[in-house]
């Protein structure tokens, strides 16, 4: 006689099964699996996308061909603000302008001037730029540069001087 107790995990087709109890008696379907691989692939091409977007977008904030900063602000009377930037250009020889600005308290816009930047000059520039305003000026900024000169803009003229 044979001292030996059967195992409790024995192999048999009752135990290599799941409990009902806790997991029900259906299997996945083809339905599930197919949907859990369409959500891993959806995914994986959305972080794909995400990742080239990021890259793209790093890679042309460095490429503006003309950049405009802020040095100074003189108030010239209640209804004229004095605004010093320095220009960045990396081809002189393209027309360009740039938008800038005069706040008041509050940090409010009011006044602005598109200084049009004709072909030609030097790579860096400072600019006194007159803005005239409706409130009392107590600052300035740029608001931006582009070498897409608007209709309405003469490329060959500078308006610099309030209006």
């Amino acid at each position: 006689m044979s001292n030996q107790r059967p195992s409790s995990r024995s192999a048999s087709p009752r135990t290599s099964s799941r409990p009902a109890s806790r997991y029900g008696t259906a299997k996945p379907s083809a339905l599930d699996e197919f949907t859990g691989k369409a959500m891993v692939i959806t995914t994986a091409l959305l972080l794909i996308a995400l990742v080239v977007f990021g890259v793209r977008l790093f890679l042309q904030r460095d490429d503006n061909p003309v950049t405009a900063s802020f040095i100074s602000h003189e108030r010239i009377d209640e209804s004229t603000s004095r605004v010093w930037i320095d220009v960045e250009r990396k081809n002189p020889n393209v027309p360009s302008y740039c938008i800038v600005t005069s706040l008041n308290y509050e940090k409010a816009e009011v006044g602005r001037r598109d200084v049009m930047l004709p072909a030609g000059g030097e790579k860096s520039q400072r600019m006194a730029v007159d803005i005239p305003t409706r409130d009392l000026p107590v600052s300035g900024k740029v608001y931006g540069c582009s070498t897409t000169i608007p209709f309405f803009l003469d490329p060959e003229q500078s308006y610099t001087q309030a209006r």
